[in-house]
């Protein structure tokens, strides 16, 4: 039983220190352009199957670190055979992709905005 406890406190304490993104990084919200989501789709062509997605959708890109002009954005997307939205975060720096990260936290902020992302959802092979 103390071994449940103490399990239940450390997860709680490990979520705690997930801050969501700061204000000042929502306030830099804006709509993905078309070249950030043709590099995306790019990039999984011929990795994913095509017309797997059902649902497909793209959240703001925002500015993380203006001093190095790294840019943040997300996607969430579910596919047939499981239907809950999975989350990918990306970075990007001088417009090309630089790092991703699955399920990363920041993706679930309730202040992000996302669209619908049809170019994904459509993305032929």
């Amino acid at each position: 039983m103390r071994t449940i406890v103490f399990l239940s406190a450390a997860a709680m304490t490990l979520a705690g220190c997930q801050t969501p993104m700061p204000q000042s990084v929502v306030d830099s919200q804006r709509p993905a352009s078309d070249s950030v989501k043709r590099e995306y789709v790019d990039a999984l062509r011929g990795t994913i199957k095509p017309g797997n997605f059902v649902k497909a959708e793209i959240s703001s890109v925002v500015l993380l670190d203006p001093e190095k002009q790294i840019y943040v954005y997300c996607t969430r997307t579910a596919e047939r055979a499981y239907p809950n939205w999975s989350y990918i975060g990306l970075s990007l720096e001088q417009n090309m992709i630089m790092g991703l990260a699955k399920n990363d936290y920041r993706c679930h902020d309730k202040r992000l905005r996302y669209y619908d992302f049809p170019e994904l959802r459509n993305m032929k092979s």
